[in-house]
């Protein structure tokens, strides 16, 4: 059942993707072309959510949305939440509407078409056999919020293996508090019903909530002390308040 229904999304999903070099990616060249960088940005965003979009709905996935109204009117924001499943991002720019670079794996670079959507999300890439390129890709997080982007960050590290949150790795809240950026703690659940633990041909339905921003410019020593369990029990919280199963 499962590779039946990954298989007919896939012949909607990947000419969609395949087609996204001439409706996405040749008009925004052409926009900057002529100086309009920022209408190319918003073009390409529109793009990435109407790719996201269509992934979820031909594997039969609905996405229910709340805490926009957390979203702060800010640039250079930190988003973290916990990571279930690869379909995470795909939720983050299509239903959530969200637009952020990743500190994605190296590999991802190699994946055609993949690529240039990291790249256009403005992805820091990452070795992550390597400890000193994991330095690096820290630094390049730091200064890409302290110029006003934002970023998206999975304090995991990898994805759950059973659904349930695992442990958040204090190194990722560095790159909130030395940019001094404002987080966004958010939470996904059901999105491994929708991929990994695909069964049947019912409809999923999922869940993705953005918590409450969280600013790190003025916090005291001891909050900074204390800003991972904040963060972490946040994301928690949300999760155990969320319907359905992990």
């Amino acid at each position: 059942m499962k590779s039946i229904r990954i298989a007919f999304a896939a012949l909607f999903v990947i000419p969609i993707l395949l087609l996204s070099i001439l409706y996405a990616f040749l008009p925004a060249s052409l926009l900057r072309a002529f100086g309009r960088s920022d209408a190319a940005e918003r073009h390409l965003r529109r793009c990435g959510h109407f790719i996201g979009n269509s992934i979820l709905f031909f594997l039969g996935v609905t996405v229910h949305v709340d805490g926009r109204e957390n979203l702060p009117q800010t640039s250079n924001i930190c988003y973290m939440g916990n990571h279930q499943s690869l379909l995470d991002i795909v939720a983050f720019v299509g239903p959530a509407d969200l637009w952020a670079g990743i500190i994605a794996k190296v590999e991802v670079k190699k994946i055609p078409i993949i690529n240039l959507w990291s790249y256009a999300l403005g992805c820091i890439f990452i070795d992550r056999v390597s400890p000193h390129d994991a330095i690096k890709a820290i630094l390049k997080g730091v200064q890409h919020l302290k110029d006003g982007k934002s970023l998206l960050v999975f304090p995991e590290g990898t994805r759950s293996k059973s659904g349930k949150i695992g442990e958040l790795k204090n190194g990722s809240l560095k790159l909130a508090t030395r940019s001094k950026a404002v987080i966004v703690p958010f939470t996904v659940k059901g999105l491994r019903a929708g991929f990994e633990n695909l069964r049947g041909f019912r409809r999923v339905h999922a869940y993705f909530s953005i918590g409450k921003a969280i600013a790190t410019d003025q916090l005291s020593e001891e909050a900074l002390a204390g800003l991972h369990e904040v963060v972490y029990g946040a994301i928690a919280k949300r999760f155990d308040e969320l319907p359905g199963q992990v």
